[in-house]
């Protein structure tokens, strides 16, 4: 008897502690399957993880010489950072119920018949309760997972923790019950416009659909008699000419009767057509643009077929002749006189260029300033023991040679090591490459030539156009 009292007693206790653990892995099973504890967490692991991070900043900032220190808070710092892309900033339970917000929309002729507003809210009502139970199966369960803890060890962390998450939860259910009263509400609006529409607009388009059915057949009525009446005349032309007549008379009275009837539907429609042409000019914006740019081009005469022109795209530049202006793009044939601006590296292609570029783009026009005069510009780099005014008589030589105007300034290089001298003087744009090679000849070898003048390297600007 008393061994069969300690069996007994070792069954009842294995039976006991199988309960436990069924229940346990019940409860655990059921945390991580409900939508409302997951999201909880992320959010809670979130807001802890960035209040970590900031007071890690603050240590760091607080450190000055503890470099030892501050490398293991910086690590610290990393580890927290790489932790927080693991949860989801906007997962939070204001994100949950914002999905279950309805607004009754306004009802329409397909919506009555096929009840469609209602079938969507009716769908988004029971998914709601779904959740709205699960979330007080969360409740349940974190209360007896404190219940629990709670009977076991009182100063448990993990038990305050766990009053704080059934108090947050708790609270939030007021605003549970707040959106599922809302969609309750908004089926009850809901059910009250279809009753609005059917009692007022549905009844008028049925005796609307009546009018013009009677009047169609009133119609059909006098067809029949005018054409019993002048089916024994010779001059068919006659009768054709009254059934004309009574078409456009019936087809004149039914558009007025709409017009009439549905006078404020038509104010809406044409309110709708006017927010459809509006996102049609967004969407079209480019090319509405391009034609505006096309039809300023063709009354300014700005540019036209012939000219060279230059075109910035921020820090690159297309040269060439104009081809072609459509009513959307401009067509241009690439040239190559401008070997010194760096960013153009191929030349002879066919360029197309958007119109709308004459409102937003940086455009030189040379063929309209001065005959295609354009400002260009030579620099040397001379040692500070050269005679400078020999230097100017030099470059005065050349260029009154050559017969072209000119301009020379003297300033310290980068380095302040040497005197750049810059020379200015202006080109036609189709010679500019021609007469550059010819000037920059002429003054190297004259440099080189006198004995005073010591040239340490000479070098090309861009092109700058005049204004």
């Amino acid at each position: 008897m008393k061994y069969f009292v300690i069996v007994l007693f070792f069954y009842a206790s294995l039976f006991s502690f199988n309960s436990k653990t069924q229940e346990s892995t019940k409860n655990e099973l059921t945390i991580s399957k409900n939508i409302w504890i997951k999201t909880y967490q992320n959010f809670k692991n979130y807001n802890i993880i960035i209040n970590n991070i900031s007071k890690t900043e603050l240590k760091i900032k607080n450190l000055k010489n503890n470099s030892s220190q501050i490398e293991l808070l910086t690590k610290k710092l990393s580890l927290y950072k790489s932790k927080l892309e693991l949860y989801d900033k906007n997962n939070n339970f204001d994100e949950i119920i914002r999905k279950f917000k309805y607004l009754p929309p306004s009802i329409t002729l397909r919506d009555f018949i096929f009840q469609n507003s209602a079938t969507v809210l009716d769908k988004n009502i029971i998914k709601y309760i779904n959740f709205k139970n699960d979330f007080y199966l969360a409740i349940a369960t974190l209360q007896n997972s404190y219940n629990s803890l709670k009977n076991t060890d009182k100063t448990n962390n993990k038990l305050k923790s766990l009053q704080e998450d059934l108090d947050y939860f708790n609270e939030y259910s007021e605003n549970i019950e707040k959106t599922y009263q809302n969609l309750l509400e908004s089926q009850d609006d809901l059910n009250k416009k279809y009753r609005e529409y059917k009692d007022e607009i549905f009844i008028k388009h049925i005796i609307t659909l009546a009018i013009i059915v009677v009047t169609y057949i009133l119609y059909k009525f006098i067809a029949t008699i005018i054409f019993y009446i002048t089916q024994n005349k010779e001059n068919y032309q006659e009768q054709k000419n009254y059934k004309k007549l009574l078409s456009i008379l019936f087809l004149f009275f039914i558009l007025l009767f709409l017009f009439i009837r549905y006078i404020d539907d038509l104010i809406y429609i044409i309110t709708f057509l006017s927010v459809v042409a509006a996102a049609l000019t967004i969407a079209m914006r480019e090319i509405l643009l391009n034609i505006a740019g096309a039809i300023y081009i063709f009354f300014s005469s700005v540019i036209k077929v012939g000219d060279r022109v230059m075109v910035q795209f921020e820090t690159k530049h297309t040269i060439g002749d104009i081809l072609d202006i459509s009513l959307v793009k401009t067509k241009l044939y690439e040239i190559d006189d401008y070997s010194n601006i760096k960013e153009i590296k191929s030349v002879g292609r066919t360029i197309y260029i958007p119109n709308s570029y004459i409102f937003t783009k940086v455009f030189y026009n040379y063929s309209l300033q001065k005959n295609g005069i354009i400002s260009e510009l030579i620099e040397f780099d001379f040692d500070s023991n050269s005679n400078f005014k020999i230097v100017e008589h030099t470059v005065d030589t050349i260029f009154k040679e050559l017969q072209i105007d000119y301009s020379i300034q003297f300033n310290l290089n980068t380095l302040k090591t040497g005197i750049i001298g810059t020379i200015s003087y202006q080109s036609n744009y189709k010679q500019v490459a021609k007469n550059r090679s010819i000037i920059s000849i002429k003054l190297l070898e004259a440099f080189k030539n006198t004995e005073c003048i010591v040239l340490k390297a000479s070098k090309f600007s861009p092109v700058k156009t005049s204004e």
